[in-house]
């Protein structure tokens, strides 16, 4: 599996979570179809642990970032995916920045609508030129 599926599955993954989902196998091998073994599959189980685990610390920077767009009123998927984007950011440093927004625009675009890819480009790049990476 690409990265580009992986990340996908995480989000959905995260946005399944995120309405008392558990996430396990059997909904990401509904998903995405690859074999069991692939390394990608315990990437995306990273994602989705540091995401979760860390939806506190993200939701504060994705409201930090947000002064006019309330956390609880976005919606569910722009969440998923800006939680998704900035634990990478903050904890995936192997992956390059512009990689990282690349992606999450794409999916908004994907599973959102126009106004949404362009809020999450807008935050993340934000916060990307704030907290550049050395």
């Amino acid at each position: 599996m690409a990265r580009h599926a992986a990340r996908r599955a995480a989000m959905q993954l995260i946005y399944e979570n995120m309405f008392g989902g558990e996430g396990g196998d059997n909904t990401l091998f509904g998903m995405v179809e690859f074999p069991a073994e692939d390394e990608d599959v315990a990437y995306v189980y990273d994602l989705v642990a540091g995401a979760v685990s860390h939806s506190k610390e993200l939701d504060a920077i994705i409201s930090t970032y947000s002064p006019k767009r309330e956390i609880e009123r976005l919606p569910g998927i722009s969440l998923a995916i800006l939680r998704l984007a900035l634990y990478e950011s903050l904890y995936c440093l192997d992956t390059p920045i512009s990689v990282i927004i690349n992606e999450a625009v794409d999916m908004a675009k994907r599973f959102s609508n126009v106004s949404d890819s362009k809020f999450i480009n807008g935050l993340l790049g934000a916060y990307s030129r704030e907290h550049p990476r050395d």
